[in-house]
């Protein structure tokens, strides 16, 4: 049997049912870019989410047994979540926004006019209500879909459909000024 031809769900059932670690280490690898990513934004720092990450692989495979149903992304995503707040609330100190909490860029050779509005995106995004912000980081940074940020956040998916509009809103509101500057 092919495991990356299976659905997280089938494969959760090994995972579950039989500690099946290949299975594990399948599953983990669809997810693992996009969980490292949101740790690398809620916590700012590379050391720090490699930690996080560690610790959600960990917490993954040893709670397994309580995952009853619902979306297994969901599921981990809602345990990260949960370990980056709990980290965040225990920290003496907050840290700045800075480039190590944005995923690498792919292309450099971007001009002055590119770096401007990127920069003034990075802004715009970190100054929004975290209500706003966070559906908005998982939809369109973690690739989750409206029913798994749903889930993680413990909102109805109109809601959750509802905060991204709006955040999506708010940022062209602050980015229009810069928009009109540089046509």
């Amino acid at each position: 049997m092919t495991l990356t031809l299976l659905t997280d769900e089938e494969l959760f059932a090994l995972i579950r049912n039989n500690a099946d670690e290949q299975a594990f280490r399948t599953l983990f690898k669809r997810y693992d870019k996009r969980l490292y990513a949101y740790c690398l934004r809620a916590l700012g720092g590379h050391d720090d989410a490699q930690d996080m990450f560690q610790l959600i692989a960990m917490t993954v495979f040893d709670k397994r047994a309580s995952f009853t149903d619902g979306s297994v992304a969901a599921w981990m995503f809602t345990i990260a979540r949960n370990f980056c707040l709990k980290a965040l609330r225990n920290r003496k100190h907050t840290a700045e926004v800075n480039d190590d909490t944005m995923p690498p860029e792919e292309d450099r050779s971007y001009t002055g006019d590119d770096f401007l509005l990127r920069d003034a995106l990075r802004q715009a995004i970190a100054s929004l209500p975290e209500e706003f912000r966070e559906p908005l980081e998982m939809k369109y940074f973690d690739d989750l879909g409206y029913e798994e940020i749903a889930e993680t956040l413990g909102i109805t998916v109109s809601l959750a459909k509802v905060r991204v509009f709006r955040a999506k809103k708010l940022l062209q509101t602050r980015l229009n000024p810069i928009l009109n500057e540089l046509r």
